[in-house]
């Protein structure tokens, strides 16, 4: 960076400075239509300007409409051959490669300044938009992410370690590479953004591992991100007179990606709290506890409970096979120096949740590991309930697998139909609800989850 860079504050361009700090403001509250007219009414009103701060005045309306764009996700789930003018992959790309190659011809005309400019201001100019070229690759690829992500919806399970790797590789990538203190807001919600995306997928996958402690971190990380970034909004309240000279103000509507994590922070919260409902009703009683987990949407344990009361249940679990899990230590948190012996036998099988008693059936659940054991196959497939009557025991015994390491049984006594579409569609609706993968056809606007 040359001296007169380094020198920035005492450059002779507090106009054109002004007018890029407020316009990267509008776009850091997500005014992304208010931020566009901006630009383009100072590129009508400054048309006797130098012709490189046309350009970028130009190349910033068009980086407003791209961020419209990106935040609203219109772009995913396009079909090649559809309506759309670009195909599914090439929508959103098209938009900020073109913006790129603008912002790369601002790049080489502040290097190649005409006699008679302003060097600071070319200056100035040229590495904004070198900078700007940057978030421009790195929005690319967090999109095609988005894409992925929203194609894994379909899928039984989801791989949300590949997704923070790839979210990890991006930030590497282009940490530090627009930096400049005019897109400070821009980077501010680009870093906001990718963490908080960052610290879900990472709490998707340790709650599949039943990790108390790294799940709930991650989760709280997540939401007081979204809290703060949140905070855009009610700064972007647009006050209006009324005809008798009151004043009104109307929030702006959050776009889409935002509403969007908010909604994956929700089921993740209803998954935690369900998983981990020993360790958090020790914080609590139970009253109190009934009322939090019933906030929670969907609400788990309030489901099992009302099927239990409705169909006559006699257990509903859910199962941890903790077997080849050498950090396992049982429910809540463990300080990591702790030393506990690895369980055996039945303790391999901990239930994570067991109702209507709190406690597992004891007399029961060697017939539960013994299913667990002998329909394997079938269980992994995550699509099937297996049903198993014990005429020894009197006992008919329904499970399913929501995902690798834990299998929701449901118990009752006396003989039930394997056909019983009551209790069968109960358990494809938890197992399919706990996989969490449904979420991710919720990226495309107007779609249900």
């Amino acid at each position: 960076m040359t001296e007169a860079l380094r020198d920035e504050e005492l450059r002779p361009v507090p106009k054109e400075r002004a007018i890029l700090e407020s316009f990267f403001t509008q776009l850091g509250m997500f005014s992304f239509d208010r931020a566009k007219d901006y630009v383009e009414k100072e590129k009508d009103s400054s048309k006797s300007a130098g012709a490189i701060w046309a350009s970028l005045l130009a190349a910033l309306a068009h980086l407003a409409a791209a961020e419209k764009a990106y935040h609203n996700m219109t772009f995913l789930g396009q079909k090649l051959g559809g309506q759309s003018f670009f195909s599914r992959k090439d929508s959103i790309r098209t938009i900020y490669t073109s913006l790129h190659n603008e912002l790369k011809k601002v790049v080489s005309m502040g290097r190649h300044p005409p006699g008679g400019s302003s060097p600071y201001l070319e200056e100035l100019l040229s590495h904004l938009s070198e900078q700007l070229c940057h978030f421009t690759q790195a929005r690319m690829e967090i999109a095609d992410l988005y894409e992925k992500m929203h194609s894994l919806s379909s899928q039984k399970t989801v791989n949300s370690e590949e997704l923070v790797s790839t979210l990890e590789s991006i930030m590497q990538k282009y940490s530090s590479r627009f930096h400049h203190p005019i897109l400070s807001r821009l980077e501010g919600s680009f870093q906001v953004e990718v963490d908080v995306l960052t610290q879900l997928l990472r709490c998707q996958a340790q709650i599949s591992e039943w990790h108390f402690l790294p799940s709930l971190l991650n989760l709280h990380g997540a939401h007081s991100k979204l809290q703060a970034w949140g905070q855009a909004f009610e700064r972007q309240r647009e006050t209006r007179k009324h005809l008798f000279g009151g004043q009104s103000q109307r929030a702006a509507q959050p776009p889409h990606l935002y509403l969007w994590l908010q909604r994956l922070q929700g089921a993740l919260l209803a998954k935690f709290t369900f998983y981990f409902h020993e360790a958090l009703s020790r914080q609590a009683p139970p009253a109190e506890m009934k009322a939090l987990t019933a906030r929670t949407s969907p609400d788990y344990f309030g489901k099992l409970s009302a099927f239990i009361r409705k169909h006559d249940a006699s257990n509903v679990s859910l199962v941890f096979d903790n077997r080849g899990s050498e950090s396992f230590q049982g429910h809540g948190y463990h300080h990591p120096h702790s030393y506990r012996d690895a369980p055996k036998g039945m303790d391999q099988f901990p239930a994570v949740v067991s109702l209507p008693g709190g406690e597992r059936p004891l007399t029961h659940w060697p017939n539960v590991i013994m299913i667990m054991s002998d329909r394997a196959a079938e269980l992994n497939s995550l699509d099937k309930v297996m049903h198993f009557y014990d005429d020894k025991v009197q006992s008919t015994y329904f499970l399913s697998r929501p995902e690798p390491h834990f299998t929701l049984v449901v118990i009752f006594d006396g003989r039930k139909s394997e056909k019983d579409s009551h209790v069968v569609a109960f358990l494809q609706e938890i197992s399919t609800s706990l996989r969490n993968s449904k979420p991710f056809s919720t990226l495309k606007p107007g779609s249900k989850g």
